[in-house]
């Protein structure tokens, strides 16, 4: 928070500059920034434009790239609000650095936008749409909490998903498993684990870093302290496979049997990830996860959003758009064809289309439909402004102590103790 401390002297000469203006060709220009690349919000605009004329009569829309990742595009972002640079209208941010640029006041209060879709918004939309009690963000990819599995091997196994309703059933499921095929795991968890694979579940079950003052407190939070239990206990019954994900051992486990499910999130089911993984494989189905951890509520993160700095030149306009892209019907059913993201209307999910469409898709209607459902078991964990610099420092002792390397105690309270020595409080 420190390095955004001059943000808030932008602010109110932003605020001063910030007006409506036409371009020349009469239409509003209206630039979104991104991260990866355009190519996929360009040709997501040109589907949405299209199924409303008055969009297309009124705005000119253009993507500009803010980095590979959303971690570049954050840090474009700062240094362009604290010199006072307009670099777009509108931007994508992951909700974890939401509460870095609010609690900075630099984002817009788009509430009058969203006004016209709050009937039809999922549970998951109204709450990644808000931070400490602002709307200040249209959800664009609800990256809901959703568990992949082999139906094939599954059903070889005598093994079915929906009886599995916790940790204890899990790890049994995995052990009927490995009777038929001893070199298989039901889930991995490497001594390199990524931050998602924890926060799933911290997410769902109340977990919190810090007190109300920004206070860290982790040594004593029974939410860490009971996922880092049971995914310890899931460790030492021998069915995780000691394989961290992004590696070539991952991709390989996922195509060849060793890796038969995947707790994790929707993004998992795009194609350019688990389909293109699992190569000739076509058997994964997709449903809700047990309870693990005391929950089986949760996200990755929440999600991307879509938010407007105050440095915006048309901070109404861009509201606007974004909210229709992907809150209305029309605008979030392209949004959908064109990334994967599943609509947060309402109206849309509770038509049978949808899901027609998807039967003879890699994982037939099950994945739609379980990021549905997800919907309803849609929590985010309770982020700090600190949030990146937080998960630097616990995820590493997370992984000391489920893979054994230290005694959960003991993590708990190192992490603590490097909390506050590197970080300070959670809030400054």
């Amino acid at each position: 928070m420190k390095r955004l401390v001059t943000l808030m002297l932008v602010v109110v000469l932003a605020m001063a500059l910030t007006g409506v203006a036409s371009a020349e060709s009469g239409k509003i220009q209206l630039v979104g920034m991104c991260w990866g690349s355009t190519a996929q919000y360009d040709e997501m605009t040109k589907a949405i434009l299209a199924t409303n004329p008055d969009l297309v009569d009124k705005y000119e829309i253009s993507w500009v790239l803010g980095g590979d990742g959303d971690t570049a595009l954050a840090e474009k972002l700062r240094l362009a609000l604290s010199s006072g640079e307009q670099l777009c209208d509108f931007c994508v941010l992951n909700y974890t650095q939401v509460p870095e640029f609010s609690r900075a006041g630099v984002l817009t209060d788009i509430s009058a936008a969203l006004d016209p879709y709050q009937a039809t918004m999922t549970t998951a939309a109204k709450t990644m749409s808000q931070y400490d009690g602002k709307t200040i963000a249209v959800p664009f990819e609800v990256k809901t909490k959703v568990w992949y599995y082999r139906s094939d091997i599954f059903d070889e196994c005598g093994v079915k998903a929906e009886d599995i309703k916790n940790t204890d059933d899990l790890i049994a499921a995995g052990k009927k498993i490995q009777e038929k095929y001893p070199k298989s795991y039901i889930w991995n968890l490497g001594h390199n684990a990524p931050g998602y694979s924890y926060y799933l579940t911290l997410a769902g079950n109340g977990a919190s870093f810090f007190d109300k003052d920004g206070n860290y407190n982790i040594a004593s939070d029974q939410g860490t302290l009971q996922m880092l239990n049971d995914y310890k206990k899931m460790v030492d019954a021998g069915v995780i496979a000691d394989i961290s994900d992004w590696t070539p051992d991952w991709e390989k486990a996922l195509s060849d049997g060793t890796i038969v499910s995947q707790l994790g999130a929707s993004w998992l089911g795009q194609q350019i990830f688990l389909p293109t993984y699992s190569g000739d494989v076509n058997k994964w189905k997709v449903t809700l996860w047990p309870e693990i951890g005391g929950t089986d509520k949760g996200s990755d993160a929440g999600g991307s959003v879509m938010v407007v700095p105050t440095l915006s030149k048309h901070p109404a306009e861009a509201a606007e758009f974004i909210a229709y892209a992907c809150l209305s019907e029309a605008g979030s059913q392209c949004a959908f064809a064109t990334t994967g993201s599943l609509p947060q209307n309402t109206q849309v999910l509770s038509g049978e289309d949808l899901f027609t469409a998807q039967k003879d898709g890699y994982f037939g209607d099950s994945y739609a439909r379980a990021q549905a459902a997800a919907a309803d078991k849609f929590a985010i964990f309770n982020y700090s402004p600190n949030a990146s610099a937080e998960q630097n420092i616990v995820v590493e002792y997370f992984n000391k102590a489920v893979n054994g390397e230290m005694a959960i105690d003991q993590a708990l309270s190192a992490a603590q103790n490097d909390l506050t020595t590197m970080v300070g409080n959670a809030f400054n």
